[in-house]
């Protein structure tokens, strides 16, 4: 690492300590605005993997580093992501899926509330009409999934953001399999009434709809502002967009 480069490093190294202690948010804004020009992927992982090594988590050296992209990138900036994208852009797309998804998630934790005070579920009824309609909606949000992992995570990795993307891989594998256990709980309560039904689709519901607003939370709050910010290259989102339509979007074909 060449003078220059060094004393960057120390620079953000410094600059990520006084990020942990807490000290005087403004200021430290606008030095982390000053610095994230000169600043590479690569500089932060070198500045990681010191501060690992010091004895600080690396859960918490990753939480560092986001919060001094987000001050560098956000300061005088709209926080709404959404509202700073081109209306063809790649990610109003993803943003308007999280959407959907967050309202069918709302519409799930009200459902199953009125499904648990029933004495007998019957499948004629209202509730699990809508039940098994916010089931078919989120087995298509699997196709979301799948979509950033095979398509956008990827391409974001390869620009250096490893560890940008890790939190969220790590939450689409939990996701994933609570809704394929829901798929499989309600499928089976067809053929053959389930007593612990209600019972299973409340373990279920409270583990995923957390964990779901969470991972949206993060993806549309940290992930995508830094991908968008650090990566900022029509092309790179165009191609992107290009391979992600021929794949489709979630629910379109419900």
């Amino acid at each position: 690492m060449d003078t220059y480069k060094k004393g960057l490093a120390e620079e953000l190294e410094g600059l990520l300590l006084r990020i942990n202690r807490g000290k005087d948010p403004q200021l430290l804004c606008k030095e982390a605005h000053r610095l994230i020009a000169s600043i590479t992927a690569h500089d932060i992982a070198r500045v990681e993997e010191r501060l690992v090594r010091s004895g600080i988590s690396a859960q918490r050296v990753q939480q560092l580093s986001v919060a001094f992209i987000l001050m560098g990138l956000m300061h005088g900036q709209n926080p709404n992501l959404r509202q700073r994208l081109g209306e063809k852009h790649l990610l109003r797309k993803v943003i308007a899926e999280h959407e959907m998804m967050l309202c069918f998630c709302a519409d799930l934790e009200d459902v199953t509330l009125d499904l648990c005070r029933q004495d007998r579920i019957s499948t004629t009824s209202s509730e699990w009409m809508l039940l098994t309609h916010i089931i078919e909606h989120l087995d298509a949000a699997i196709e979301h999934l799948e979509r950033e992992n095979d398509v956008i995570f990827p391409e974001i990795k390869r620009r250096g953001w490893q560890n940008l993307c890790a939190p969220a891989e790590s939450d689409h594998v939990h996701i994933r399999l609570l809704i394929e256990e829901l798929v499989t709980l309600g499928g089976s309560h067809i053929d053959t009434p389930d007593p612990n039904f209600q019972g299973r689709l409340m373990s279920i519901v409270k583990t995923l709809c957390p964990l779901l607003k969470q991972h949206i939370f993060h993806e549309d709050h940290v992930l995508y502002p830094v991908a968008v910010a650090m990566i900022d290259q029509a092309d790179f989102w165009d191609r992107l967009k290009v391979l992600c339509d021929q794949i489709g979007y979630c629910g379109v074909h419900l």
